[in-house]
């Protein structure tokens, strides 16, 4: 077992050391409050749950027959699109900016 890089002897020595040197009173109170932090993390953790699950049990509780989404057009939100419509902006910008209307061919005179 390898715990945050110390082996489980490595563990058990620091466990007896830590024993050793705050003795049966210390010892009492550090595990007095190493029980109300875990403790603190259990209640944390069970508020957490039941916040994640009311959210998602709220989630069924709303009416969505009255919501009108003929209008709603995903083509919009196509990545393939979205890309192309940039592109090609981009090259209408680049062509105005060099003097060239689309739709007509370049000068061959010019450089």
């Amino acid at each position: 077992m390898n715990l945050f890089g110390v082996s489980s002897v490595e563990l058990v020595i620091i466990l007896v050391v830590v024993v050793l040197t705050i003795g049966p009173k210390g010892l009492a109170q550090a595990l007095r409050a190493f029980r109300k932090v875990v403790d603190f993390g259990r209640s944390w953790s069970a508020k957490l749950r039941e916040e994640a699950r009311r959210d998602v049990v709220g989630l069924d509780d709303v009416d969505l027959s009255g919501l009108d989404l003929s209008q709603l057009d995903l083509r919009q939100y196509d990545p393939r699109e979205i890309v192309r419509q940039a592109v090609r902006e981009e090259m209408e910008a680049w062509t105005k900016q060099a003097g060239h209307q689309p739709g007509k061919s370049p000068d061959p005179t010019r450089p």
